[in-house]
């Protein structure tokens, strides 16, 4: 509870500093935008962990399996990214 407490709290707080932060810097709609949480959630699980998840605790233990994981998560972001950004 205090750790949602002060996610919260921080957001407040940089909102009363700096309110401009939290302009969207995307123009697509809100369909797209549940439709890509949706799909982050399905390659988590399908990844069995999450980027930072592999990213850090896997290749700290040395696991080949979070070495490939984090192979492929980085590269198929760079491949959204670029696809993305020609769109």
């Amino acid at each position: 509870l205090l750790f949602l407490a002060g996610l919260i709290a921080g957001g407040l707080g940089l909102a009363a500093v700096s309110p401009g932060v939290f302009v969207a810097a995307s123009n697509r709609g809100i369909l797209a935008i549940a439709g890509a949480g949706l799909l982050v959630g399905i390659g988590t699980r399908l990844g069995n962990g999450c980027t930072s998840g592999h990213g850090v605790c896997g290749l700290s233990r040395l696991s080949s399996r979070s070495l490939v994981a984090t192979v492929t998560f980085v590269s198929a972001g760079v491949v959204a990214a670029t696809v993305g950004s020609s769109l």
